[in-house]
Formats: C-alpha cells, structure tokens, sequence
C-alpha cells in the first residue's frame, strides 16, 4: 500500500489499471460492519461508478459497497480536513470507494460532447465579463467627465405649490457644454386622476392647505357639504356621508311651470327621475298638494321642549370633526329613507282668502295691533243678503275709492278678479254673482284697491317667496331677499278699469300688445328698484326690504300654530306688496303655487336661484350628495353656488311656544 496526501488525509492506492482510476477510502459511518475486501472491486467498478452518478439519492449500496456523490464526498473530506489538524489520524478501517480521473487518464481520453460544450460556455462566459468590465470603466470615465449624467425614469412629483426647481441642461457640442441657469416657476395645482370610474373624497384638512393632492373638485365638494351641515344643524340632525347614493323623484304634470325644478334636479346627478308616480319615491313634486302622500308621513308636535336649544357649527373643517360635533351636541342621526313633498298642509289656511283673513284678524286683536296698517280693509261675505255687506254699502258709500273682488276660497295669480269703481257697483256685482246658480265659491271677499306709487306713470308691485319647510320637527319660515318688481304694460288711470292697467300678473300682462316693449318680461331687478327709489331719498334695500319683512313676519304668525307639521315637506308662497303714493309697503296677498314661468333672463335667473335655494334647504339636507362622483358629473360641482338668498324669519323652536300661549288667551 502506498502512502499519498490528499486534503491531509491517508488514502489507500489502487493499482492503476486500464482506466488509471484512483480509489478513495473515505470512513462511512452508514456500514461499520463493512470488510477491507468489500470496499474495492475492481471488476466491478465502471458499473459501480455509473450507477454511483446515476444515483440521485445520498448514497447507493451494491453489493455491500457504498458510493457517495462527489459534492458529499468533497464536504465530508473538508470536515474531516479541519478536524484533523497535526497530521493525527487514525488507519481508516471502513471506507467506500471514490473514483478520480488521474490527469493522465484526463489526456489521454478524447473529450466528449458534454466537456466540450461546457468549455465553450466557459469561455463566452469569460468573454461577457470582459466586455462588462469595459462598459463599466467607460462609464465612471464619461461620469467624471461629466458628458453624461444618469437621470432616474421615475418622475418625481414635487410639491405644485412652491417653488420647483427645473432642471435644464443644452449641450452644444461635445467639446463645449454650456449649462443654463436654474429656473424657479410656480405651476398650478395638479389634479390628480384616477384610473377608476370614481374618486374619494381626502380629508379637507389636506384640501384647505397648499399641499400635494389639493383638487379643486374637492375643495367645493367639501365646502358644500360644510354648507349643508350649518342648516342641518338648525333642524337638530344630521346625515352621515354615503360614498354611493341613488333616490327617485317624480314631476306631476310636467308643463312650462315645471321645468325649471326639472333641471335642477337634473344637476342632482344622484337623483333619478320616476316616469310614474309609485310609494317608494323620495321626492314628490306636484302643483297642487298630494292628501294620500302627505297622510302617510309622521305627525310632529309644533313645540318640543326637547329642541329648544341653539346649535351653531362653525369652522368645522372636515367631515370628522362634524360627526364629533354632531355626537357632542346629540343631534338625530337621519337615514336617508324619508320622503318629501313640496306642499304642507297649508291650503285651508293661506290658499283660502276668507280662512287668511280670519286669522290675521285674530291675530291683531290678540297683539292689538291695527291689521288694516300693512293689510288692505277685507271683508267676506257669504250672501247677498249678509248684514256685513249692508254695513259696507253704509259706512263707505261716501268713499270715492276703487275696490277689488274676489273669490273667498281658492283664487290665484289674479285669476277671478274684478275690480269696481265704486261701492254701487260692489254691490251689482255681488248680487249677480249669487244668483248665479253656477258659481263654484262660497264667499267673495271685498277688498279696498291701494293707489299705488307710479313707475313713470305705469303701475307696479313688488314680488317675492317665502319658504316653510318642516324637517324633524323643526319648522322654519325663510324670506327670498331678491325682491323684484312687476309693471303693467299701460300708463296709469284710475277711471280706466282696464285689468292691463290695474293688474300687473303675469298671465293678464302677457296679454297685452305693449308686454316686454318698456322692460324685459314687465320685470324690474333689484338695482332698478334701487335707482328709481333713489329719486325719493330712500335706500329700497336698506329702508323698504325690513319693512316687507316685519309685514311677511305677521302674515305668517297669524297662521304659524294652526300648522300641521309632518316630515318631511315645504312650501313656496309667493307674496305680492303694493307700495302706496306715501311709500307705505302694503301685503296685497299670498299666492300659494305661485307661477315659475320666466318672461325675462332676468326673471329666469330669480326663478331658478329661489328654487335651488329652497332646495339646498330641504331635499339637500336629508339626501345629500354622495362622496364619490363619476368623472363625467364633476364639472356639475360648479353650478352648485354657496350663496343663499334665503333668511330666516320664524323658528319653532324659539317662536311657537310664545304664539301658542298668545293664541291660548282667546
């Protein structure tokens, strides 16, 4: 046996035949009991060897020789290499045979298909590292140089709101590069789009500041929805955000009058109309008042001790902060299920004139206050033979003034009327009308005519709206401040009794040759107004505007405890004013269903605020807009404006308990 130092390890030779193969014996801690004979057979070795590469597993037995793969072997030989350090090892006894090509064996045998192909990648290989070895020393040259410097292909998106450094660079030539100086600009917010259908809404804390993200959509969605809850908190409630919302509405009759409304709710994208008229709609629109849809909805007390508190929000900068405030302060969370209609159960009290008339004289006994100071002298009369039509041909037969007649019960927009030159023919009048057995009223009220302040010798009123809305529980009366005027279309004379002359509605004016030929649809704006009362020294907005509201405050307190309140509904009454040749202001009467047919742009313009106003105030506060628009819907956001024309003038809360002690004493 001959000695040879392998890995510092004691190694068996084996004689080198035909193959000059070398044999390792290796310790093999599997097989103890294995004999010295076994561990080497010659005679069997090439298929022993090809069966040992073959083999996938750990080791292979044949025979009671064990084979371990190379990468095995080459491990347990470093083991043991760094067990053994001073050469001290012990005779290995049991052992496995290991195969080595001696380098002779190497050359003399030709190469084979595989080691040649391992060769050539060998070499590629070599060849790629060269050639990155060389890219990578031209590029650190080149960056040294500075002729080429590295820039990133992911944008990096700055903040839009200061200053943003561009960097620009022009190279000239490659010998001669010329770097320009630094650029400071201030862009515009960017807005950022998502690949979706819809987007959320941030937080307005992030909106309202100038930082990264601001979206201008956003910042008026949220100032919107700030809008909405100062009025919800005025109705004791509030609606939580819905990121999705879908509700049905439904237009009675659509004609002239209802297209306006019908384009406002177009705007409420989250609104989709009914084509018919079924329960389960959110909002019912109808010119005159629905009974059935109105039976359905809750009865609320006109006074609950329970709300009679104040809640004011404000500065509440995000949605959070609102629903904190909301909670702190125990306002009734609303879902967004209650129905609405845009009528109450007024019609016995306003839409009648004998009913109206009842109970402003009421009221003015119980203040004793003189009714017939901002509302003209009225009387009903129920028959031709009534004692109070005898006492008016008695006490005014000396009058040299015109009077009006109409009916008691429903009349609206100047329909039915009749105006008398004196008290004689008052009393043909009436009489006629009663006998005749085909007349639909039961009273005709008598009323006197206000000689009214000249418009350059034309007659003219003053018009505006009044909104109730009753929202849980909570009744509140808002007065329109657009007031605007209405002329007629001819020059003034009391002993003409042409209705062109003395009536300035639109429905009789829109009759004459001369409508639209002074002013755009017989209509005066505000400023106009405002000039022409400049000629008298007096401000019209600062000095008549309170005093038609002090005169619309009485009007409707005559009626306030008589009403029924339900949830959820309101109403749009118009109210016509006559101004005397004293400057007086004068409440001619109530209109309810007052015309929304424009004559003018103008006029338009008045119509279509009011009615989105008073739709901000009721429909918007139970159902809000949802927090996520569609991308085609969000340049709606603009035609929603924060101004509302809409001041408040009565509050349940405050004012019922007082009118219903005051109305107690009768």
């Amino acid at each position: 046996m001959q000695l040879n130092t392998f890995s510092q390890k004691t190694i068996k030779h084996v004689e080198n035949i035909n193959n000059h193969h070398y044999f390792a014996c290796i310790p093999q801690k599997g097989n103890p009991n294995c004999s010295d004979q076994e561990k080497i057979n010659i005679s069997h070795e090439s298929s022993l060897s090809q069966k040992t590469i073959s083999n996938n597993s750990y080791s292979h037995q044949t025979n009671g020789t064990y084979y371990k793969k190379h990468s095995i072997i080459f491990r347990e030989l470093r083991s043991i290499s760094n067990q053994s350090h001073n050469n001290q090892i012990e005779e290995i006894s049991k052992a496995f045979v290991f195969r080595i090509k001696s380098k002779n064996h190497i050359k003399n045998e030709p190469p084979g298909n595989d080691q040649v192909e391992q060769n050539q990648n060998e070499r590629k290989t070599k060849d790629l590292v060269k050639v990155l070895r060389d890219m990578q020393k031209k590029r650190q040259e080149y960056t040294q140089k500075k002729l080429f410097v590295p820039k990133s292909p992911i944008p990096i998106l700055k903040n839009q709101n200061t200053k943003i450094q561009e960097d620009v660079q022009i190279a000239k030539s490659q010998n001669q590069v010329k770097k320009l100086p630094k650029i400071y600009t201030k862009q515009a917010p960017v807005i950022i789009e998502v690949l979706e259908q819809y987007e959320p809404l941030s937080k307005s804390s992030r909106l309202q500041g100038n930082g990264i993200g601001e979206d201008p959509f956003q910042v008026k969605l949220t100032r919107y929805y700030q809008f909405l809850f100062k009025f919800q908190c005025n109705h004791l409630f509030y609606v939580k955000q819905s990121q999705v919302r879908s509700q049905s509405y439904y237009i009675e009759g659509i004609t002239e009058n209802e297209m306006i409304i019908k384009e406002l709710m177009r705007k409420r994208w989250w609104w989709c109309e009914s084509i018919e008229k079924t329960d389960d709609v959110q909002f019912y629109w109808s010119q005159r008042s629905n009974s059935q849809f109105l039976y359905r909805q809750k009865i609320r007390v006109l006074f609950d001790e329970s709300q009679n508190k104040v809640v004011d929000p404000f500065n509440l900068d995000n949605y959070e902060e609102q629903i904190k405030f909301a909670i702190e302060h125990k306002l009734l969370l609303i879902a967004p299920s209650g129905r609405l209609h845009n009528h109450i159960e007024i019609n016995q009290l306003i839409g009648f004139k004998k009913t109206f008339i009842k109970f402003l004289e009421q009221y003015a006994s119980l203040l004793n206050i003189d009714l017939f100071q901002f509302f003209p002298y009225s009387i009903i009369i129920s028959s031709q033979q009534d004692p109070k039509l005898n006492l008016f041909l008695t006490q005014q037969k000396n009058q040299n003034s015109l009077w009006i007649v109409k009916p008691g019960e429903w009349a609206n927009n100047g329909q039915f009327l009749k105006i008398c030159q004196n008290v004689k023919q008052v009393q043909d009048f009436i009489v006629s009308e009663f006998k005749n057995h085909d007349h639909t009223f039961e009273t005709l009220v008598i009323q006197k005519y206000i000689k009214p302040l000249l418009y350059y010798k034309r007659k003219f009123d003053l018009y505006t709206y009044l909104l109730i809305s009753q929202i849980n529980g909570v009744v509140r009366v808002y007065f329109y401040d657009e007031v605007y005027g209405r002329t007629s279309s001819k020059e003034y004379n009391e002993h003409d009794l042409d209705p062109l002359i003395h009536f300035t509605n639109s429905q009789i004016q829109r009759e004459s040759k001369g409508f639209s030929l002074q002013e755009p649809g017989n209509k005066l704006s505000i400023d106009k107004l405002q000039e022409f009362f400049v000629q008298f020294k007096l401000n019209f907005k600062e000095t008549v505007i309170p005093q038609l509201k002090a005169i619309a405050i009485h009007a409707i307190k005559a009626v306030f405890t008589h009403l029924v309140v339900k949830d959820h509904n309101f109403e749009i009454i118009g109210l016509n004013y006559i101004i005397d040749q004293e400057f007086k202001p004068w409440l001619v009467e109530l209109n309810l269903n007052p015309s929304f047919v424009p004559d003018s742009p103008y006029h338009q313009r008045v119509i279509t605020q009011m009615l989105d106003n008073a739709l901000y105030l009721t429909i918007d506060l139970i159902y809000p807009p949802p927090s996520l628009w569609p991308s085609n819907k969000k340049q709606l956001i603009d035609r929603f404006s924060l101004q509302n024309k809409f001041q408040a003038l009565i509050d349940s809360r405050f004012d019922a308990e007082m009118l219903i002690e005051l109305f107690e004493k009768k």
